[in-house]
């Protein structure tokens, strides 16, 4: 028999999951990154080296790949490319949500456009272009505020402001990482987050994961890690829930997966950011399944190939926790520790994402940390407890880089 093909937008280390999931699964996988040297390109059948953001290249990749033996699925995990994912999904013919859905669900100011109409509880915001916009946003949204581009992930140039002096700077790092130059001024909200996974078939809503996410780092929206499930009382999970069902729906989520970071204000539930895609922190594709074993990517799949997700009944409930390995800035002249720490009991995965050498800059978003540690165990308690060991096994020197 003929194997099913799947491409796999992405081929990062939050994709690696979901190209081994698919390959376990019996399906031909392809990749399509832009990096040939990525480890998911090396892990491919059929690596494809086409950026992840070329619409048409991902398109013209995906038709050869229809030309020559067929082509079943497309899918990404942990990266924003909802948007290539739908333009494939839509030039070929495969289940997927329409390209403007996934548009709304990546732009930020669409997306709360979409909110606001539908009545979707989400902060006050304006889209603003100049700094003389960003000023005018500021006196009619007050402050404390959120300066965001409205196209791009992981809290790149993302700033919280308290007075009209810190505007201008926040604004043109916020410019700066945007590839549109669209910039959006919003409300601050106040309380906790949650990071919430789903899946939709058929239109119905499918909640998995609910993790509490750590963030720290002011004026930045750093996630130094999570912890799942989380510890907030039932009925804020629930009320969050609700509000990111509300939001899948007015965006026009039907098919595929959705991922919610939700804030817990005291005025109840109100969302942050809605993708249509599963998490990345390595959420979907390693605390969920260690906490639950339930194989999330797999149920994603199945749905990207047009099929009803497999059973997600939680098979166990333990706890697992995600912490990131932030050093002071500098060149890495040393790291130690790393397998003593791998050897701690609970601990399931240590990942190094630098080497000697490096120079590692200031940590101001979700990218540019030196690791991450994943641990697993009975209890909350345990779970973090051991995390916190292994992070202080952990020892990544650097020094300050001499200049010339």
């Amino acid at each position: 028999m003929k194997k099913k093909t799947i491409v796999i937008i992405g081929g990062g280390i939050m994709q690696i999951p979901a190209i081994r999931i698919a390959k376990e699964m019996g399906l031909r996988v392809a990749v399509i990154d832009g990096n040939p040297n990525s480890p998911g390109m090396k892990l491919a059948d059929l690596p494809m080296a086409v950026s992840t953001r070329d619409l048409d290249g991902s398109v013209r990749a995906a038709r050869s790949l229809r030309n020559d033996g067929g082509l079943d699925a497309v899918i990404t995990v942990g990266t924003d490319a909802s948007v290539t994912v739908a333009a494939v999904a839509n030039a070929i013919g495969l289940p997927g949500i329409p390209l403007e859905v996934a548009e709304a669900a990546t732009d930020k100011s669409l997306m709360r456009k979409a909110f606001k109409e539908k009545g979707v509880p989400c902060p006050d915001f304006r889209e603003v272009r100049g700094v003389e916009g960003s000023f005018r946003a500021a006196s009619e949204v007050g402050f404390p505020a959120v300066i965001k581009p409205c196209d791009n992930m992981g809290a790149r140039g993302v700033a919280k402001v308290e007075s009209m002096g810190e505007v201008e700077r926040a604004y043109q790092r916020a410019l700066a990482n945007s590839p549109t130059g669209k910039v959006l001024f919003e409300e601050f909200m106040e309380g906790p987050e949650l990071s919430i996974d789903s899946l939709v078939y058929d239109g119905e809503v499918h909640f998995t994961g609910i993790a509490d996410r750590i963030i720290k780092r002011p004026p930045y929206f750093v996630e130094m890690g999570h912890t799942l499930p989380s510890e907030m009382s039932r009925k804020a999970q629930d009320e969050a829930c609700s509000v990111m069902e509300m939001g899948i729906k007015a965006l026009g989520i039907n098919l595929g997966a959705a991922k919610g970071d939700i804030k817990i204000t005291p005025q109840g539930a109100k969302i942050v950011e809605l993708a249509a895609r599963l998490s990345g922190g390595f959420m979907s594709a390693y605390t969920f399944p260690l906490a639950t074993g339930v194989n999330l990517i797999r149920g994603a799949i199945e749905i990207a190939l047009g099929s009803r997700p497999s059973d997600l009944t939680p098979k166990f409930n333990r706890v697992s926790a995600e912490r990131a390995i932030i050093p002071p800035p500098g060149r890495v002249a040393s790291i130690a520790g790393t397998e003593e720490a791998r050897g701690l009991k609970g601990v399931a995965e240590v990942f190094i994402l630098t080497k000697v050498g490096d120079t590692l800059e200031e940590v101001t978003s979700n990218l540019g940390k030196a690791g991450n540690v994943i641990t697993a165990a009975d209890t909350r308690e345990e779970a973090i407890g051991v995390a916190e060991e292994a992070m202080e096994l952990i020892r990544i020197e650097t020094t300050k880089s001499l200049q010339v």
